[in-house]
């Protein structure tokens, strides 16, 4: 890809479903927006063969606005999980579609998303069966206290337009909370939100930002709009309903230690879940 680095790229998996379909349109579309670089990577033996990407991506190169991404296709012909893994490891983002088969909350347990959940080196974008398929307008951010949410706002967020969400939920199973728990509960709410506040300022300017009583599940459906990104840390994607979101989610990794040699995504970071172109040449 001369005159661009790797590290600006965004790569997608595609393994011919309807899902790979969707996340494949998407980041055409991010990318001729953001005038990144697109690396698709194909599974051989998936249900769609070269053919089919080449096909896909020459219509969909056509419904592009202005001019299309450069286009880079790799066939690999072992597991796509780790595969994926690789080539995120020099990318900007990686994306993954999600099916309608998935849970309520959650990314779904498909065999290649739980290989690359929890290892993925660049921040994972899913595209939900619901998600609309446009370039983003606007980025939806749920503060963390880790601040590599903030970090990829301002690092890969572009001119877009910023709003920011802090959820807080003080209750439990076990029992209601009692006032010391309620005021220690919004006390560090208010800290993490002001804290995200004022370097996304620092970096953006003035942005519009609120502190909501809710799971982000709950809250993040209520604040979208036809357009957003919505971007999180990586521990918050089980709880929220990909399957029903209207947007595309990018899941932020955070700070930790790197994979060591010989693990999957080894030169990237471990995320603990718990908590106008033409399409280049393909190539084996």
């Amino acid at each position: 890809m001369p005159g661009t680095t790797r590290t600006t790229r965004t790569t997608v998996g595609f393994p011919g479903s309807g899902a790979s379909r969707r996340a494949v349109r998407w980041a055409l579309r991010d990318c001729a927006a953001r005038g990144r670089p697109l690396h698709v990577v194909l599974a051989r033996g998936a249900a769609a063969g070269p053919g089919d990407l080449e096909a896909l991506l020459a219509d969909e190169l056509l419904r592009v606005p202005g001019r299309g991404p450069e286009v880079d296709v790799t066939v690999t012909t072992g597991e796509p999980g780790p595969a994926l893994l690789s080539a995120a490891a020099d990318s900007a983002a990686l994306v993954l579609g999600c099916g309608r088969r998935v849970a309520s909350v959650g990314a779904g347990t498909g065999r290649v998303l739980r290989v690359v959940l929890p290892r993925t080196p660049a921040p994972l974008v899913l595209v939900g069966p619901q998600a609309v398929l446009t370039a983003p307008r606007r980025v939806l951010v749920v503060s963390s206290a880790d601040d590599a949410v903030a970090g990829w706002v301002l690092e890969r967020g572009g001119d877009l337009p910023v709003r920011l969400v802090t959820t807080w939920w003080p209750w439990s199973a076990a029992a209601a909370p009692g006032a010391a728990e309620l005021r220690h509960a919004r006390s560090a709410a208010a800290a993490q939100h002001e804290a995200a506040r004022s370097r996304l300022a620092a970096g953006r300017g003035p942005l519009r930002a609120e502190v909501v009583e809710g799971f982000p599940g709950e809250v993040v459906p209520q604040r979208l709009t036809v357009g957003d990104l919505v971007v999180v840390a990586s521990g918050t994607v089980a709880e929220l309903p990909v399957r029903t979101l209207r947007a595309p989610v990018v899941l932020v990794p955070p700070g930790g230690r790197r994979p060591g040699p010989g693990e999957p995504g080894g030169t990237g970071r471990v995320v603990d879940l718990r908590e106008g172109s033409r399409p280049g040449p393909l190539r084996g």
